[in-house]
């Protein structure tokens, strides 16, 4: 009865993340297939357009053939182990090319595997240079999730659940100099940014605010680090976004799209100040498959397609359509969309809640378009798609968007029946009619047929099952679930029993009388998926299904002959 689908969620839920597991599947997401390009596919052989690149790790897109090659080049060369004490070319050849990047201005690297790992590096390497002890970060930052980069984050949520964090974290308004410069001081050995805040929801900062905040690094003595592992190889329409602010960093960090999208790679870049510590003390770093010779070859690759002037030019001009075609919907659909912001081709719609990003990005799927959300922003919607995406598809993609956002708009627009209370919290609905029907002869026929205003139920018909489990639907989708039935003198409630799926969800149904041959119906529906802050954008898909799923089962009671 179950799906592979489900199958997979369930185990997922069971073995590594529950959370993530409800909300793929609740989203209406498949089994992954083969991607290429800008689209990948599901089990079932459906094609997905991708307005997102998965936090730039697929900026180069799925299965880039230069990046396949250079993994089969390397494989067939048989040196792809890390000895640690010869000279490994291919690493060498690496950090070479990453210095020629800044011109030299940076013209040390050390190699990890992943973002945390290197912002962790950058964090002790300031500290060494400067003798202090403190760092500046900015409120909404994300820089990974090893226990300096939460520090640095400093979120509220994460220290009450995994504090106490490291010590000597602060963090100042992002785009607020007066903030920084008020709580710079010779304590600060550095301050760490983001040239655009991804996941507190696109944040593009103020004309001249880097600039400055360089100035004032130089005036107090602190270092200035960067943190561009979503914003380098090309993101922002130049291979660093920070080419774009007029500044240099001392410390730069890079990685997600140096990996190619197929294996992990990042690096720390810094200055010959800021690298004396590696002079003194070797020891100081170590990752035992960083910089590893397959890593180094993919990571080369890349540098050289993100490198090319052509391949700027032709993000720049996919920058520009991003943002005319963004501005437009986010003027023309102002009831759904607060704010749009972007630089080249990466973009954030803000919509007024939760629940309306948590619509969009469903039906969005639906239409076989990928997107997601901002990971502190809830709300906002990227559109940051594989830098190669091409024109056409990008059009297209734009397109199907824009339909969407018409659509839901059309919904946010449309006059309510009363008394209809619109989904709370993103997780109940009550709805009360008037049904030309006797009360009696209506209860008589929800307890035999206890699905008949259920909108979960695959079969409005079917009768509830004695034992096993209840098969329903999210929307199109296929699911299985324990259910509970309670008949009642004046209805009858149906529960799911907690579980990977449900950590509640109920569908009453109560009837009395409204007249002689008329009465009175109240259907309340409410769910808890135990997906914390965002299960009111999952409440976006899961009311939007069952509002209308409702309307049609109510719609057809209206019109049957209902007897006892």
């Amino acid at each position: 009865m179950r799906t592979r689908r489900q199958r997979l969620a369930e185990a997922k839920a069971a073995h590594n993340h529950p959370a993530y597991a409800r909300m793929a599947f609740v989203m209406g997401c498949g089994v992954q297939g083969r991607g290429a390009g800008s689209a990948v596919s599901d089990e079932d052989g459906r094609s997905y357009l991708a307005l997102f690149d998965q936090y730039g790790n697929q900026s180069f897109g799925y299965s880039h053939p230069r990046i396949t090659a250079a993994v089969r080049e390397q494989l067939d060369s048989g040196i792809l182990n890390s000895t640690k004490i010869m000279f490994e070319e291919v690493q060498i050849r690496l950090s070479q090319q990453l210095a020629e990047l800044t011109d030299r201005r940076l013209p040390y690297s050390y190699l990890a595997n992943s973002g945390g790992e290197t912002i962790d590096n950058a964090l002790k390497l300031a500290r060494a240079a400067t003798g202090r002890p403190g760092f500046l970060s900015a409120t909404g930052c994300f820089h990974g999730k090893t226990f300096a980069t939460l520090s640095a984050a400093g979120r509220p949520e994460h220290r009450q659940s995994l504090g106490p964090f490291i010590d000597h974290f602060r963090q100042v308004p992002f785009g607020d100099t007066e903030a920084l410069a008020e709580a710079l001081d010779d304590t600060v050995a550095a301050v760490l940014l983001e040239p655009v805040q991804a996941e507190a929801g696109v944040i593009v900062p103020p004309p001249g605010y880097l600039r400055e905040v360089r100035a004032l690094c130089d005036r107090n003595g602190s270092l200035l680090i960067l943190d561009e592992m979503q914003t380098a190889f090309g993101r922002c329409g130049t291979f660093f976004a920070h080419e774009q602010f007029g500044v240099t960093p001392d410390l730069l960090c890079i990685g997600k799209a140096f990996g190619g999208g197929v294996l992990p790679i990042s690096a720390v870049l810094g200055t010959p100040e800021v690298w004396e510590v590696l002079r003194t003390l070797p020891s100081t770093f170590g990752s035992s498959l960083g910089g590893n010779p397959l890593s180094c070859r993919v990571g080369s690759e890349a540098i050289a397609i993100a490198g090319d002037e052509r391949f700027l030019a032709d993000v720049a001009a996919k920058g520009r359509t991003l943002t005319e075609r963004l501005t437009a919907a986010a003027s023309r659909h102002h009831r759904l969309i607060g704010a749009h912001r972007g630089l080249g081709m990466m973009h954030g719609l803000e919509f007024r809640d939760d629940s309306l990003a948590g619509l969009v990005l469903s039906r969005l799927l639906e239409e076989g378009v990928t997107s997601t959300y901002s990971l502190y922003n809830p709300r906002v919607v990227r559109v940051q798609p594989p830098m190669v995406i091409s024109p056409a598809d990008l059009d297209r993609g734009l397109d199907i968007l824009e339909d969407v956002l018409a659509q839901a708009d059309q919904q946010a627009a449309a006059p309510r029946p009363r008394p209809v209370d619109a989904p709370s919290a993103g997780n109940r609905i009550d709805r009360t009619v008037r049904l030309p029907h006797r009360a009696a002869d209506l209860l008589a026929r929800i307890h035999r047929t206890p699905h008949l205003l259920d909108p979960f139920a695959m079969h409005a018909t079917d009768p509830h099952p004695r034992a096993g489990e209840f098969a329903g639907r999210l929307g199109d989708d296929l699911v299985v679930w324990p259910d509970r039935c309670e008949q009642r003198g004046d209805g009858m409630v149906l529960r799911a029993e907690p579980g990977w799926l449900w950590t509640s969800l109920e569908r009453a149904v109560h009837v009395r009388p409204a007249g002689p041959d008329g009465c009175e119906v109240r259907v309340s529906i409410s769910w808890d998926t135990g997906s914390g802050a965002y299960e009111e954008m999952l409440g976006g898909r899961i009311g939007f299904f069952a509002a209308q799923r409702l309307t049609q089962l109510l719609n057809a009671v209206q019109t049957e002959e209902v007897t006892a």
